[in-house]
């Protein structure tokens, strides 16, 4: 019969007692107490201690394991992000035929999770490149996302060749030697959908760059066009603007001319410009 046992990572005082009196090695217990460690299986002569990592509802969790004998010591640094023990989390079955069944049980559910959690962001990036054409678009939105892939890519890197330790440790001939191999499968999936969502974050904000860099060249360019149109007038104002005795104010016939030609040409070089296609788009 296998048992369960959940301390949290802050019980200093009982991961130190259970070290003692189960003879775990001083340098796991200084792990389980300190988190930022990295995924790893640590073999030592009479347990064995595995750091593993899930991905839910944005936020990385570092769960770390003891296999004794006859228990799975599981040591937390945090509650689960539902339920209220982590066991109930992991859906732990207490007529698991031993602690590696059990451990699996706990890391296939954690496998799933995170997975989930990566393929939720993956739907959120596909929302955004639907939006980046829109005025409303907001790329914030999306450098969180790629900061939260980035914790989970450093997170999960190792899980994949960890998995094919927890393979290699396993050779057993029972129904966990394909078990194992599963659970590899699914940190090698959840690696690369991390990697490949990193990518299309990259393309998505490249492309609403580019969008964005389009509209202001095309503001620019009416800019310009505009000022183009302001160059006859400019010329006529300086012009009419010379020392003449009649031109524009002694004579208001040729001052009423005056302003035609100015208006004429500078209709005639819009027309010219938009029927030349420099106004489109």
């Amino acid at each position: 019969m296998s048992n369960w046992l959940e301390i949290r990572s802050s019980s200093v005082s009982e991961l130190e007692t259970l070290g003692r009196d189960s003879q775990i090695h001083p340098l796991v217990i200084e792990d389980c107490i300190h988190r930022n460690q990295r995924a790893k299986l640590e073999d030592f002569d009479t347990h064995q201690f595995l750091v593993w990592f899930m991905v839910a509802k944005g936020r990385v969790y570092e769960l770390q394991f003891i296999v004794l004998p006859s228990t799975l010591v599981f040591v937390p640094h945090e509650p689960p992000p539902e339920e209220t023990i982590w066991k109930d989390f992991f859906k732990i079955n207490d007529s698991a035929k031993d602690v590696w069944h059990m451990l699996y049980q706990a890391l296939d559910r954690a496998s799933d999770v995170t997975g989930n959690e990566v393929k939720a962001i993956g739907i959120e990036i596909n929302a955004f490149e639907s939006k980046v054409f829109g005025e409303k678009f907001n790329p914030s939105s999306v450098l969180v996302l790629k900061r939260g892939l980035s914790e989970m890519e450093h997170a999960i890197e190792h899980l994949r060749s960890v998995a094919k330790q927890l393979q290699n440790f396993y050779q057993n001939k029972d129904d966990l030697t394909w078990k194992w191999r599963d659970l590899s499968d699914h940190c090698e999936r959840a690696f690369r959908n991390v990697m490949y969502f990193r990518s299309q974050i990259g393309s998505t904000l490249d492309l609403y760059w580019g969008y964005q860099a389009d509209k202001t060249n095309r503001q620019i360019k009416k800019l310009s066009i505009l000022a183009s149109v302001a160059v006859p007038l400019t010329f006529w104002a300086s012009f009419w603007g010379m020392n003449f005795e009649i031109i524009p104010f002694s004579n208001t016939s040729l001052f009423y001319g005056a302003i035609g030609i100015m208006i004429a040409s500078a209709v005639f070089a819009l027309w010219f410009l938009v029927r030349r296609g420099y106004w489109d788009d």
